[in-house]
């Protein structure tokens, strides 16, 4: 089960939220350092009702569900109205900075691409069963 993070930890661990690693469609992404020197990303959800929904569902699926495919959820904190969801860090970055922002020498080629998009068929189809 995903470890509960109290917000002081993720507070340090992100330089107080600092290293901003971009946006997603509920809120902004940071990246962090444990105390154990692990990499995370903390994913800042904001407190809203559909928000809060989201969060729970995610916590108690993908936070019980490893899979190869799938970024491990390490933790959550709840705080105030903030919502707050522990990822790994994937330090190759975001998927869409490859195939949409790829710099020009590192443009992913039809087979590489081809083998991104069965894997990530085999995470949804994971999730599915």
């Amino acid at each position: 089960m995903p470890t509960r993070f109290c917000y002081e930890e993720l507070q340090i661990a992100t330089e107080n939220f600092s290293k901003n690693l971009g946006e997603g469609g509920f809120g902004l992404v940071y990246e962090g350092s444990l105390l154990d020197g692990s990499k995370i990303a903390v994913k800042c959800l904001e407190g809203l009702s559909h928000v809060k929904k989201s969060f729970l569902a995610e916590k108690q699926s993908i936070g019980s569900i490893p899979h190869v495919n799938l970024v491990r959820l390490r933790g959550f904190c709840t705080w105030k109205t903030q919502c707050f969801l522990v990822y790994d860090f994937m330090s190759k970055g975001s998927l869409d900075k490859w195939i949409y922002h790829g710099n020009q020498e590192h443009i992913l080629d039809w087979k590489c691409r081809k083998k991104i998009i069965l894997d990530i068929a085999k995470g949804l189809a994971y999730l599915h069963e």
